[in-house]
């Protein structure tokens, strides 16, 4: 298996993850549920699955890095200042997650009693969607843009779709979230994770692990070798 495949192997597994932790678990206390009681209660109830939760998008985050970083290695080795943009979206997401474990479930417990702490619990979450939804975000789908349109004359015209696609959901995404609009992550959403779960799975299916010749006149990049004793391919 290539280096690529595995990463996108890896990245589509952890994803899986976390996006079921998404829709079975994290979406009880976020801001699709909106009775912000019935937010406390579950914050309150199920610590535990809330962290455990979280946790796994803290593991997507690094995957999806770990996916970029061999992406644009096998590709356009000049271009790895792409992959900068998820190393910098880093920062604020691990700091939003970090929000979302530690300061938000303490803030739901005193909410009942407390309307100091209901609004203090708003402000924080608040907080949190803008770094991880609106900056974090917006980093790793324009890393998603840059890498997949580079790269275009290297797959089938339907992984270069899928991959594009996650960056304009991505990005759908973000403006939801600078706009707080709870409908609008939502079914943003619905699209940008089978999205991305689809575009890594072609990926670990299709990925090369050496970058090609440019074909004369072409600035995009294409895979001509795969695993040795496969067939030589060459798309642009």
């Amino acid at each position: 298996m290539s280096s690529l495949r595995r990463a996108a192997a890896i990245a589509f597994c952890i994803h899986l993850i976390a996006a079921l932790s998404m829709a079975f678990v994290l979406r009880r206390g976020l801001e699709t549920t909106p009775e912000l009681r019935e937010r406390f209660s579950f914050l309150i109830d199920h610590r535990t699955l809330w962290t455990l939760g979280w946790l796994s998008w803290t593991l997507a985050a690094l995957a999806i890095l770990y996916f970029y970083f061999t992406f644009a290695n096998v590709h356009f080795r000049s271009w790895r200042f792409a992959v900068l943009l998820t190393i910098a979206a880093l920062g604020p997401d691990l700091s939003a997650q970090a929000i979302e474990i530690g300061v938000l479930p303490p803030l739901a417990a005193r909410a009942f009693s407390s309307d100091a702490a209901s609004e203090l619990f708003l402000t924080f979450d608040r907080a949190a969607v803008m770094l991880s939804g609106f900056v974090a975000n917006g980093l790793y789908s324009t890393t998603a843009l840059i890498l997949t349109w580079g790269a275009r004359g290297a797959y089938p015209s339907w992984v270069s779709i899928i991959g594009i696609a996650v960056g304009i959901f991505g990005i759908a995404l973000s403006v939801a979230a600078l706009l707080d609009s709870a409908a609008g992550m939502f079914w943003t959403n619905v699209f940008l994770v089978p999205a991305i779960l689809l575009w890594l799975a072609a990926m670990a299916a299709r990925g090369g692990d050496r970058p090609g010749r440019r074909k004369h006149g072409s600035d995009s990049p294409c895979v001509d070798q795969t695993d040795q004793g496969s067939k030589t391919r060459h798309q642009v």
